[in-house]
């Protein structure tokens, strides 16, 4: 990391949140799920945040990944302030910057793996030689290599899972937001895919925020946080693990 005078400058940092709340209106009834969220990410590092259900993880997810606005605070992401941004400047930030797997993976069943990996070049405007020389180059670095004309209704679920990892890195994004990714998978295929993501922080020194139930899984993080009822904490740090 580079420091300035012992503290980490704004090249290390690829997520900040000051001050974040947000709430939702049911009626006449008014629920708020993020209360004054203060955090850091930096890059090249996994951060774990476990909470039960409710507590406003995915909440979190979504404001980072620029797909809803705080009530207020700020939300810094590699340098931008996303309350500045507009709806195009939110979009290219996720087409280029930051990448968010939903729980249910986001595939769209009626595309192939290649497809399904290609759409964020395509919507991106990407030429289609680089398309196809990023996709490949993707899907052999996950392993998919020979399931480009499959559907993902023939792959298993860490098939499924590794296709959604693998379209959001083909972006080479800064950020990669993860939304419980191991939630459909039994334990085996979920330690794959954590050891997945330790791979792709070291390969590509990436920031990656993975929020989840199971307290099994921060075993495999740099960082863990702790969310209850809108509000984050920081669990003991530990050791980087390798």
């Amino acid at each position: 990391m580079k420091l300035l005078n012992g503290a980490l400058t704004m090249y290390d940092i690829s997520v900040m949140l000051r001050d974040v709340w947000k709430s939702y209106k049911f009626g006449s009834e008014v629920i708020t799920v993020l209360r004054n969220v203060n955090a850091v990410f930096k890059q090249g590092e996994i951060v774990g945040i476990h909470g039960p259900s409710g507590s406003g993880k995915t909440t979190l997810l979504r404001i980072i990944a620029g797909l809803e606005r705080p009530d207020r605070g700020d939300v810094i992401v590699s340098g931008y302030n996303l309350n500045l941004l507009d709806e195009v400047g939110l979009s290219m930030l996720r087409n280029s910057i930051v990448s968010y797997i939903p729980q249910d993976y986001g595939l769209v069943e009626t595309l192939t793996v290649f497809e399904n990996i290609e759409l964020p070049l395509l919507i991106s405007g990407v030429g289609k030689v680089s398309r196809v020389k990023n996709v490949s180059e993707i899907m052999k670095y996950m392993s998919l290599s020979g399931k480009e004309n499959l559907r993902p209704t023939y792959l298993s679920g860490g098939e499924r899972q590794r296709v959604a990892i693998a379209r959001a890195l083909v972006t080479k994004p800064s950020v990669l937001l993860a939304d419980e990714p191991t939630a459909n998978l039994d334990w085996s295929n979920a330690v794959k895919v954590m050891e997945l993501f330790r791979d792709v922080r070291r390969d590509f020194n990436t920031a990656i925020v993975i929020v989840t139930h199971d307290p099994r899984i921060l075993e495999f993080v740099d960082r863990s946080l702790n969310m209850v009822e809108g509000m984050l904490k920081e669990i003991t740090p530990k050791p980087r693990l390798q």
